[in-house]
């Protein structure tokens, strides 16, 4: 207990000075939840669970080859329905089925028959909602697993496979009754977890506040007591509904910790310039009015300072209306020195109000200004700046 008591606090402190950096370096946070990395390629294997199997374990008797059909028939449009409202791909184009499993009368079909129909579909949709939930493959639809995927895992018979694997829903092919997936294996033994956090940089106003420029970040890193690791949370899942699981690193040179690599974007300010950007579920808001229209519907409130952090809280409506947004917004904290080098004289005169533009760090005269031309500082650029000087 000592021990993991002590991990806690070193996970707790690790996060602390990373926090801290950030802060030092304009960049605003909010916890987004607890996340792990599980590199794909190492712990995941592709997989195709074919449910077809699962319809020989059904209780169908002495059934007519008719209800056979439609049993085949109403699993198919069950499956699509569910995969559609649990958000996982379809190679279907269908609208979802009505779950209505009544037979018509004039099939002539037997009463048992029609009995078995009905328990085999809200068999099946239980099952299938208990696999997407858990994200574990459980019975029935462990007599489909191949016994090459189970030694692969490392298991000893399918209940231990069970236990050792988690699996992702990545399609349903909805034509053939198959589900496309990854299984992961052991994902809780993965070092690399931690908290997952939303970040922006704040930006700032140049130039007499006729610029406003901030570096792009990725928007979710994953924070552990090692390192911080950009993630692509669209390649990312939630697991039972707290814990976020992403198979990638995001594929970028930006150092948060830095800015270093990190782009830097700038737009041209007018006397009714606003700008939001949004990070997880807050937003950054730049302004050069003393009022906003957070939410574009008339409402206007005063902005603590030029460079604002937005956070929306919902309180509950009528029964007949949607949840109530309480905007609140608190001043972004600037750093103590401009992070920008000055704008060229050239660059100020293209940028626009309306569109982001991507600006570059190039070296005049031994003097870093900020450009909208990327110049290549190769060895004859520096031995240029290098006499500049004396010029």
């Amino acid at each position: 207990m000592r021990i993991i008591s002590l991990i806690l606090v070193i996970s707790a402190a690790s996060n602390a000075s990373v926090l801290d950096i950030f802060q030092n370096i304009g960049i605003e946070y909010e916890v987004y939840g607890e996340g792990r990395l599980i590199p794909e390629k190492q712990h995941c294997t592709p997989y195709t669970l074919d449910l077809s199997t699962f319809l020989s374990t059904l209780t169908i008797n002495e059934m007519s080859s008719i209800g056979k059909s439609i049993l085949r028939k109403k699993v198919a449009q069950s499956f699509l329905g569910i995969c559609q409202k649990f958000n996982i791909s379809t190679n279907s184009k269908d609208s979802i089925p009505s779950s209505d499993i009544i037979v018509p009368d004039h099939l002539n079909m037997r009463f048992m028959d029609r009995f078995e129909l009905a328990w085999n579909i809200l068999k099946f949709e239980r099952d299938l909602k208990s696999l997407f939930l858990e994200n574990k493959i459980n019975n029935p639809f462990l007599e489909s697993i191949k016994q090459d995927t189970i030694s692969q895992s490392g298991s000893s018979d399918v209940l231990d496979f069970s236990q050792r694997t988690t699996v992702f829903p990545k399609m349903c092919d909805v034509s053939n009754l198959a589900i496309e997936m990854n299984i992961c294996f052991n994902i809780s033994e993965t070092p690399q977890s931690g908290m997952i956090y939303a970040l922006a940089h704040g930006g700032e106003f140049l130039h007499n506040e006729e610029v406003y420029a901030y570096y792009e970040v990725p928007e979710f890193v994953l924070i552990t007591p090692q390192t911080v690791i950009p993630i692509d949370l669209a390649n990312c899942k939630v697991l039972f509904g707290t814990y976020i699981y992403c198979f990638e690193e995001l594929d970028t040179q930006c150092d948060v910790r830095t800015l270093s690599d990190c782009p830097i974007f700038g737009y041209k300010t007018d006397d009714e310039f606003m700008l939001t950007r949004k990070f997880g579920v807050a937003s950054i808001v730049a302004t050069t009015e003393n009022e906003v229209d957070v939410y574009g519907n008339g409402t206007k409130m005063a902005v603590p300072s030029r460079v604002s952090v937005l956070h929306t809280r919902f309180e509950a409506g009528t029964s007949d209306s949607e949840p109530i947004r309480i905007p609140t917004l608190t001043a972004h904290t600037e750093t103590e020195t401009s992070q920008f080098a000055q704008l060229l004289p050239e660059t100020l005169a293209v940028l626009k109000t309306n569109e982001k533009t991507r600006l570059y760090t190039t070296l005049k005269r031994g003097v870093n200004m900020l450009s909208h031309k990327h110049y290549d500082q190769g060895a004859w650029d520096a031995v240029r700046s290098f006499f500049d000087r004396f010029i």
